[in-house]
């Protein structure tokens, strides 16, 4: 059997079948065109034919030139139509034939050659062409390079296909192997040859020869975009005995699922080993993993861990017997024995299960004491290695870590005295201090060479980490300045080179410096540090966590110790990006510009203006970012409604990809990193099959957000819009929630049974974590249904048949309470899945079909919730928001969470772009400015989209043609240049050379009524096309008018409530019911509405839907429909804010009056905590108070104490991922 294709090998071969079928289709086009002249020559090629019969006849008897006479009778038959002979025609036909039996000999011979000979002949001919080479002068050089130009270009243009095929098949060998013999120098000098030939010859390129070079690039890439369509629909069948031929791979492959077919065959879906070698760094990584992950391409070079590890902590972390095993399971047990510094955060939590985690809450820091313990206080973390006794140091760290053996930490103590060198330098510096002398300090450098020599320094040149210092010397302030006895504890500075190595000692057995700031990066060229550019932490620890071939690396290998440093360290990595934002950023101040040339010009105090910037959309993760990127969710739902599909995809911690690269004894709970980078190539895999593979049909945009949500493992929510809508009669193809069947599909039933199953819960297991109030959060079991049924909001009831009408069971085994039972799950209990997607990823993947959902808003809204927070408290009215502060303290970091940030994946992706327009006053744009530059940014303000976009139109022409929110589609945004630029790539549009479109969209940034110019000028970007300036934009038919608003008048805009019914129908899709609520009110309380009834009837849904929704989760309906009450309820908020506005209800405005409870000035929250029957009350009570588990009892007591002690306060409750909170 034939070897199987690699996927580029099946990626060649498709291009070249498809070039190929293009050359002959060409090739048969051009032999139509020639059949009439074909036709009328016929009769003399025949002549012409025959004639040359007995001549041919002869020259096969003997290779002899013809002769003059011979060729004489033959004359008349060849002649050229003068009378003429074609001897020297002949004469080259015979010295060809010469040619071609010399070339068969020689190729005889070199078959016959030795492998001796051959080398010895390409010797001598190499020896003999260098010497003639060297012989020739620079003319004859010139000309022999014409001729092998010539000659070159001859041969080419007679190659047959095949033999074009072969030639560069050989030429990427060829060049592939000399790739792969090259030094890095080599490669690097390479690169530079090919950089500066492609600049030099784009710089010598003709407008015209830049055109065609770009077309032939886009046609290049068009070809391979056919190719990959080709490879889809001809992809070859499973080579096994069972092996079947596939059906076709076409669009809407998901609606026509074959059971019979074995799908990861398919070359695409196919990770492979982690085999692919770093050429800078030898880090191993997979196939489609991005290169320069592990070392940026060569930019970062660290000192590599020492892997001559003392033999015994190799053993113990070899996982190979018993003692290891035991050492491994209880790592930061034996860990914190060692360590110099205490680990803290606001929360830890470690959580077992199948895949345990490690994750933190808040701030992480480490802290450290003095070097003695107080008088009459046991000696704790670094005082211990000054006890003196051996013997005692092994029962101190014993009594810490309860479960330690002592035969291990006396052996691990005696290689932390051995080797540790923090441990060497502090006693030398103990040794070193004179007695009774209390105000000296042990200070430990930031960095290895001090910014500047201390006087009074003692010992400088015996102890290069440690030194002893006086106390009121100036320190740099991210030294580690220990006391000789004191209660302080010192907290470290991050970015302290002994950070890790004092709190992970187990790892930096020896010490080792971590990350500071000052590592420099290394020149790719000069194999130099870089003077300019520095490391960062991503990239310092993205390096430590890579495997390299033949390297031991121990901190892959410490299992839940890694789990605490890879959280410990992307703190780090954070905390250096936030401090970015809090001691520079909040130098920066912004300012309308308008106001900050008034605030020049009045000479007011610098310190007045502006206001401080403090997390800004640009920090990924944060609150901002996500509310962008919900923002952008509902661009899509502008353009194009409602997405199709909502998916849910979750790592599936047993993937053979991520199993096979553990280490001996590792399970993938104690690999984050893998399972990190293998969970992204799957999520690469399963978007490029769903939008390049097009298996639900063609796509129009998609985008999915990372979430970890307090667990260990990551998943994904996908939205996807597709071109072709999902009908209702194809769900049951696309969508299931049964059971398959174990005959037909088996490998589909073993999938779906172990990761689509819900609990079970309920009355199976109602200690369930998903049961609240002896409910199941989630709906189930569902209802067995025989028929799929949509309705006119919300998910489908999908088809769940039961038993009895030929669905499905599988068993399971129950343990409670000691005793085991066997109970038969039906599809009740099933969550949907696509077969097809299901049997590819072999992983829980739920999808659901929501263009149904009318409440849209809130999928998209959830599909960017953006990281856990866990953040309450109360702030003083009138204090400053420090939203840095309020973020880092609430934010929740996992184990998981902290391999994918360090490794610098992505945890927002969307396709297309959203470009986000800016609208403004003139002179209104946002400046930021420092005190040192107010004056020069008040003299030149700087350009945005809006006033680049009047320049575009004052210089393009077909600029002129678009409104503003449209240039986007034609336009790249120069964020450098301010301006904007016509694209070089996508569609070419009719009638206008030179402009291409892509299917890029646009958000113009929405405008309060409040603010009521900047409003209607939006309102006017929207409706006016290419205007060239502010005043251009308000001028109707010649006449500059005073406001936006009166040009929204003379325009026709503002002649009926027209306008503000496209306000309301632009804030229903992009904000919420609340939000929709409050500017209602402001539009009937400021806008003068002529009909603010109507409005109320159109959009009183969309007012109402979070009413609603919190409706159907309180009573567990989700088919609860809009009722009076519920619109009373919206109508009541309305109300409220229209009497804050204007003191008048609504019956004065000609809307409905809102049914009031007969409290009226009491609150509703205050009606809803006292509205209670209190004998029902005391019942649940005295039911649920025996169940509370231990945690919440204390909980429970907690609260009552506080209650009955008068003393208030914020509690907040949290359970580990997964359990409700029930009571």
């Amino acid at each position: 059997m034939p070897p199987k294709k690699s996927a580029l090998g099946r990626f060649t071969a498709a291009a070249r079948r498809l070039r190929s079928a293009r050359q002959s289709n060409a090739a048969e086009a051009g032999t139509s065109h020639g059949t009439e002249e074909a036709d009328n020559t016929g009769s003399s090629a025949q002549a012409r034919s025959s004639a040359s019969a007995v001549e041919e006849q002869a020259q096969k008897r003997s290779l002899r030139p013809p002769t003059r006479s011979s060729t004489s009778a033959a004359g008349a038959s060849t002649s050229d139509g003068t009378g003429g002979t074609q001897f020297p025609l002949r004469a080259a036909n015979w010295e060809e034939r010469r040619r071609e039996q010399k070339r068969q000999q020689t190729a005889e011979a070199r078959r016959n050659e030795t492998t001796v000979q051959t080398q010895q002949r390409q010797e001598r001919n190499r020896d003999q062409t260098a010497e003639a080479r060297r012989n020739e002068t620079t003319v004859q050089t010139q000309q022999r390079q014409e001729r092998d130009r010539d000659q070159t270009a001859e041969a080419r243009r007679n190659e047959t296909t095949v033999q074009t095929q072969q030639r560069q098949e050989r030429d990427r060998d060829q060049t592939a192997e000399a790739r792969r013999n090259e030094t890095t120098v080599q490669t690097q000098q390479r690169q530079e040859r090919d950089r500066d030939q492609t600049a030099e010859a784009r710089r010598n390129e003709t407008t015209g020869e830049a055109g065609v070079r770009r077309e032939d690039d886009r046609r290049r890439h068009r070809e391979r975009t056919a190719a990959y369509r080709f490879i889809e629909q001809d992809v070859a069948h499973d080579e096994s005995e069972q092996a079947i031929g596939p059906p076709p791979w076409a669009l809407s492959f998901a609606l026509n699922y074959d059971p019979t077919f074995v799908y990861s065959s398919h070359p695409k879906l196919a990770i492979e080993r982690m085999s692919k070698k770093c050429q800078h760094c030898n880090a191993l990584r997979w196939a489609n993993e991005t290169p320069g992950m592990c070392c940026s391409n060569g930019k970062v070079r660290l000192t590599p861990l020492n892997e001559n590890l003392p033999d015994y902590l190799r053993h113990l972390l070899l996982g190979n017997s018993e003692e290891s095993d035991h050492f491994l399971s209880n790592i930061r047990r034996y860990n914190s024995c060692f360590q110099f510094t205490s680990f803290g955060a606001e929360r830890i939590v470690e959580e077992p299960g199948f895949m345990p985690t490690f994750k933190v809450q808040g701030q992480v820091y480490h802290l450290v004491g003095s070097l003695l313990p107080l008088q009459g206080e046991e000696p704790k973390f670094l005082q211990i290695y000054f006890m003196g006794d051996s013997h005692e140091e092994v029962e101190r760290r014993c009594r810490i870590a309860p479960g330690v053996r002592p035969n291990i930490v006396f052996e691990l103590q005696e290689i932390m005295h051995a080797h540790n060198k923090y441990v060497r330098d502090f006693k030398t510096a103990m040794e070193r201090l004179p007695p009774n002398v209390e105000e000296l300090r042990v200070v430990i450098h930031a960095t290895k060479t001090p910014a500047g020599q201390h006087e009074r320094r003692f010992n400088a040149p015996v102890v290069d980490d440690v030194a002893i210092q006086i106390v009121g010397q100036q320190f740099e302030k991210r030294d580690i300045v220990l006391e000789l006895r004191s209660s302080q504890l010192t907290r470290i500075s991050e970015m302290h080179r002994g950070y890790d190595a004092l709190q992970y000692p187990l790892i930096f057995w020896e010490g080792e410096d971590g990350y500071h700031f000052d590592i420099r990066q290394t020149d790719i060229r000069t194999g130099n540090p870089s003077a300019t550019n520095k490391v960062s932490a991503m990239d310092f620890y993205a390096y430590r966590l890579m495997v390299r071939e033949g390297s031991f690396n121990c901190i892959l290998r410490c299992r839940k110790l890694l789990l605490q440093f890879a959280v410990d360290m992307y703190a780090k990595i954070e905390c250096e990006r936030l401090n970015f934002i809090r001691f520079n950023q909040k130098k920066l101040r912004v300012e309308e510009y308008i106001h900050l040339r008034d605030a020049i010009a009045g000479e007011r105090n610098p310190n007045e203006i502006g206001q401080m910037v403090i997390l800004p959309s640009s920090f990924t993760g944060g609150p901002r970012y996500m509310h962008e990127r919900t923002q952008d969710a509902m661009t899509y739902v502008r353009k194009y409604g409602r997405p199709d599909l909502f998916i849910t995809f979750t790592c599936n911690s047993a993937w053979n990809e991520l199993k096979s690269e553990l280490m001996p004894g590792q399970q993938s709970q104690d690999r984050h990193d893998l399972v990190a980078r293998v969970f992204q190539l799957k999520l690469k895999q399963l978007m490029e099959f769903i939008t390049k593979g097009a298996i639900f049909g063609p796509t129009r945009c998609d985008m999915y957000t990372i979430e970890w949500q307090k667990r260990g493992l990551p998943h994904a929510h996908i939205l996807i819009w597709l071109r072709n809508r999902i009908r209702p009669n194809q769900i049951d193809s696309v969508i299931r929630a049964e059971i398959p069947d174990p005959d037909e599909d088996p490998q589909l039933y073993q999938i779906v049974t172990r990761q689509m199953i819900h609990g079970p819960c309920g009355r199976l297991k109602p200690d369930s974590p998903c049961m609240v109030d002896g409910r199941c959060s989630k709906k189930f079991p569902k209802a067995l249904l025989r028929e799929t049924v949509t309705g006119e909001d919300g998910y489908p009831l999908y088809r769940r048949r039961s038993p009895e009408d030929g669905g499905f069971t599988f068993p399971i085994i129950l343990r409670a309470n000691g005793q085991t039972e066997e109970v038969n799950l039906d599809n009740r209990w099933v969550v949907p899945y696509c077969p097809l997607l299901s049997k590819v990823f072999n992983a829980h993947i739920n999808v659901e079909y929501c263009n149904s959902v009318k409440s849209i808003k809130y999928i998209c809204k959830y599909v960017n919730k953006g990281s856990d927070q866990a953040v309450f408290g109360l702030e003083r009215q009138g204090a400053e928001r420090d939203e840095v502060a309020r973020y880092e303290s609430g934010r929740y970091i996992s184990s998981n969470e902290a391999m994918w940030r360090i490794f610098g994946f992505s945890i927002h992706e969307r396709h297309p772009t959203v470009v986000h327009l800016s609208v403004h006053l003139e002179n209104g744009q946002r400046v930021y400015f420092t005190e040192q530059n107010m004056m020069q940014r008040g003299q030149r303000p700087p350009d945005t989209t809006l006033t680049a976009f009047f320049k575009l139109c004052a210089e393009d022409a077909f600029a002129r043609t678009l409104l503003y929110h449209q240039v986007p589609t034609y336009y790249t945004w120069n964020a450098s240049s301010k301006s904007w630029k016509r694209r070089v790539q996508g569609a070419a549009v009719p009638g206008h050379p030179g402009m291409r479109q892509t299917d890029a969209l646009s958000r113009v940034y929405t405008v309060h009524p409040n603010h009521r110019e900047c409003f209607y000028l939006r309102m006017l970007l929207h409706n006016v096309v290419g205007p060239l300036s502010f005043q251009h934009i308000k001028t109707v038919e010649g006449q500059i008018c005073l406001t936006y608003q009166e040009a929204c008048h003379r325009m026709g805009l503002l002649e009926d409530d027209a306008q503000w019914r496209s306000t309301m129908q632009e804030a229903s899709v992009v904000r919420s019911a609340g939000q929709m609520r409050d500017l209602f009110a402001i539009l009937i309380a400021t806008c003068g509405l002529s009909n603010p009834l109507q409005l109320w009837e159109d959009f009183k849904e969309d007012m109402a839907e979070d009413i609603l929704h919190r409706a159907r989760q309180l009573l567990q309906e989700q088919e609860l429909p809009f009722t009076e009450a519920v619109f009373n309820e919206a109508l009541l908020r309305i109300e409220d804010k229209v009497l804050e506005l204007t003191d008048r209800p609504l019956h004065i405005f000609g809307l409905p009056t809102p049914a009031r409870h007969q409290q009226e000035n009491l609150s509703r929250e205050m009606l809803r905590e006292t509205s209670f029957d209190r004998e029902q009350l005391r019942q649940f009570i005295e039911e649920n108070e025996p169940r509370l588990l231990p945690e919440q009892a204390e909980a429970y007591q907690e609260v009552l104490r506080r209650v009955n002690d008068n003393l208030g306060g914020i509690l907040f409750l949290d359970a580990p991922g997964g359990q409700e909170r029930l009571f």
